[in-house]
């Protein structure tokens, strides 16, 4: 099964931020979707989540399917997303915030099985030493584990984190990248994470996806696609790149001018 993207174009006003993005996602496969700010990563998350829509194009999944079509609940079943914040407005515990991923799935009363995905997704958080503290009561950290959480206890088909670990401290960016890497493949998820850290993306996905100005300017593994040129040409930085225990590295050298359009964003980009 194959999560597909094809030709899309999405925009806010007047401004194209996607421009005939076109991407595959198989299913155990986690994608790394890279670019600097403004470049349309959270926008393509967003979309594929149905919380934008496109302007033209399609998102299907198993070659059928067209996502935009479906309601809501039905598209929870197939895909779940992380936000960059857990935007919490009212006071749940933790065990209560994790059960809305099995909303979709259960209707007046959440039965063993959701508990059981509930308390799975809680151990492999770590969330389970916080006991039932409310999520308002959280640091940033704790409470994008507790969104990450809820997502896997979705138990959907597709995974889209957007920057999932912006919020958390060295420990638990990589057991959060190195648990999200396991459940894709161990459950045959088709993953798409949006990360900055390119030595990351490199040492636990399976492709990276750069996105440049709205479009997609590269794609495949990471050994393959980086390379000083490309990172420049999005980054604007000079970098070295080396091997290490068999993943790339990159090493940032001299900082030039960043991209135009990282430079003049406005609200619009800031929202991509």
């Amino acid at each position: 099964m194959t999560l597909r993207i094809d030709s899309l174009f999405v925009g806010y006003g007047a401004k194209t931020v996607l421009n005939a993005v076109t991407l595959r996602a198989s299913k155990g496969e986690l994608i790394g979707l890279l670019g600097s700010n403004g470049s349309g990563k959270s926008t393509l998350i967003k979309t594929i989540a149905g919380i934008n829509r496109p302007s033209s194009g399609t998102i299907s999944w198993n070659g059928a399917t067209n996502l935009a079509r479906l309601s809501r609940r039905d598209l929870a079943k197939i895909v779940s997303y992380v936000p960059q914040n857990i935007g919490q407005a009212f006071a749940l515990d933790i065990r209560e915030a994790v059960l809305l991923g099995r909303t979709p799935h259960f209707g007046t009363c959440p039965g063993e099985a959701d508990w059981a995905h509930v308390e799975r997704a809680i151990r492999l958080l770590e969330l389970d030493e916080l006991g039932n503290r409310d999520v308002t009561k959280l640091s940033g950290g704790q409470g994008q584990r507790v969104l990450i959480a809820r997502a896997l206890a979705q138990n959907a088909e597709v995974l889209l984190l957007d920057e999932p670990t912006s919020a958390l401290d060295i420990r638990y960016q990589w057991q959060t990248l190195s648990v999200v890497r396991q459940i894709t493949r161990q459950n045959d998820i088709a993953g798409i994470i949006a990360i900055h850290d390119l030595n990351q993306a490199a040492r636990f996905t399976d492709r990276v996806v750069f996105l440049h100005e709205g479009q997609v300017v590269a794609d495949g593994p990471a050994a393959d696609v980086y390379s000083p040129e490309l990172i420049h040409r999005v980054y604007g930085v000079d970098v070295e790149l080396s091997t290490y225990k068999g993943y790339v590295q990159v090493h940032p050298g001299e900082a030039h001018d960043p991209p135009a359009h990282a430079a003049t964003r406005d609200a619009s980009s800031v929202a991509a």
